[in-house]
């Protein structure tokens, strides 16, 4: 293979590399040889100016019908990436970026002429989408957001429930991720960043990308207008990396939020000032965050009372979220306008009665109530049952 030696020649420190690729290709070593270039286009130590590109056109070429097709368009991806070395990139090496993946969502190859299925022609639309996001205009993003909607509505649910879907909705996920981090809002790239990590192994993260979607996920939770759910929050184990980190204050914030403990947010914001501070999301939407612990300390009190008790005083409220009187009725009508409570305010009892609580994920101390709860409407069922028992038998 003229062409393997003369890049392990170029770029000695990856001839064994290349020496490999030629010897698997030799022995007809398919699978083999697309996991090994799999590995060489991710190992970013190995990109040299456009050997992956130079790569791809004189030596992949030769083999792509027996690659299998989602390996084959994930390389595809990474390659296409390399058309655009300058920063911020040209236009013309977008252009050139998108039509290399355009040629390989055409790709008509495989056995019977077959083109890409649709769990590959997913990864390779979300790589258009991608090179529109990150390396083009507004115009471009506007392109991205078409490529997502097609292949949300029309690809991704003819694949549901083929076994490939994992690695198509963790490529689309992956890609809407990029798309609302910068456009916002934040509620998007949450919704976003939970899916991609329910489709998503935590362990082929570089550390770095993890640590950095635990803080986006936990600031866009902490800004997000519709998340309430912390207990879903928690639940995500690459919140973890931010335990003893520079970003440990974010993980108990999340925590304090999710127990809806007002002194707790009072005293942490006076510890972390200058942290805080320095996140502009946090500190342009701190009037939002007062009002969202407010309206989680509310939860937890109607979540903590017994059934029975679901008549509740407006002073208990007030002195409960740390409000003046006559702002708990702007509070109690909030939490109803975004679904978090049902019920119905008596302005001259001045009280609530309190008919739904929205549902969330609980933690182990919040099982605990619910477990006891439980066990008080058993022991009140087993002594209406005795007490019906005892009436008849007199």
């Amino acid at each position: 293979m003229d062409f393997l030696r003369k890049e392990g020649s170029k770029f000695s420190d990856l001839n064994e590399r290349y020496i490999g690729f030629g010897e698997l290709y030799q022995k007809k070593l398919w699978h083999q040889l697309t996991v090994d270039i799999s590995s060489f286009v991710l190992d970013k130590n190995t990109r040299k100016d456009r050997n992956y590109i130079d790569l791809y056109n004189n030596f992949i070429k030769l083999f792509e019908d027996k690659m299998n097709q989602l390996k084959f368009v994930q390389i595809a991806s990474v390659i296409a990436q390399q058309f655009c070395p300058s920063v911020p990139s040209k236009a013309h090496e977008v252009e050139e970026a998108i039509i290399f993946m355009k040629e390989i969502e055409g790709k008509k190859v495989w056995k019977d002429g077959k083109g890409l299925e649709d769990e590959a022609m997913v990864v390779a639309r979300m790589a258009v989408a991608e090179l529109l996001i990150r390396h083009g205009s507004g115009q471009n993003r506007d392109k991205a957001l078409e490529y997502m909607k097609d292949v949300k509505e029309n690809l991704l649910p003819r694949i549901a429930g083929s076994g490939a879907e994992t690695i198509a909705n963790s490529s689309y996920y992956r890609v809407a991720c990029e798309y609302y981090r910068g456009k916002g809002p934040a509620d998007e790239f949450y919704k976003a960043a939970i899916q991609f990590l329910a489709y998503t192994s935590q362990d082929i993260l570089a550390p770095e990308v993890q640590k950095e979607l635990a803080i986006e996920i936990g600031l866009t939770a902490l800004v997000g207008e519709t998340v309430y759910n912390f207990g879903e929050v928690l639940a995500q184990p690459v919140l973890k990396v931010l335990d003893g980190s520079d970003y440990d204050w974010l993980g108990r914030l999340l925590y304090i939020f999710h127990n809806g403990d007002i002194d707790g947010f009072a005293k942490l914001c006076e510890d972390n000032q200058q942290a805080i501070s320095g996140q502009p999301l946090l500190k342009a939407n701190m009037a939002g965050l007062k009002q969202k612990i407010g309206l989680l300390c509310l939860m937890k009190l109607i979540f903590e009372r017994p059934p029975e008790e679901r008549n509740i005083d407006l002073d208990e409220i007030a002195e409960a979220t740390r409000l003046e009187s006559e702002h708990v009725e702007w509070l109690l009508m909030r939490a109803m306008s975004k679904g978090l409570i049902k019920g119905k305010i008596d302005g001259v009892e001045r009280e609530v009665q309190i008919s739904l609580l929205k549902p969330r994920v609980l933690d182990m101390e919040q099982l605990e109530i619910v477990d006891k709860k439980l066990t008080e409407w058993t022991q009140k069922v087993e002594n209406t049952i005795q007490f019906q028992k005892t009436f008849i038998a007199s």
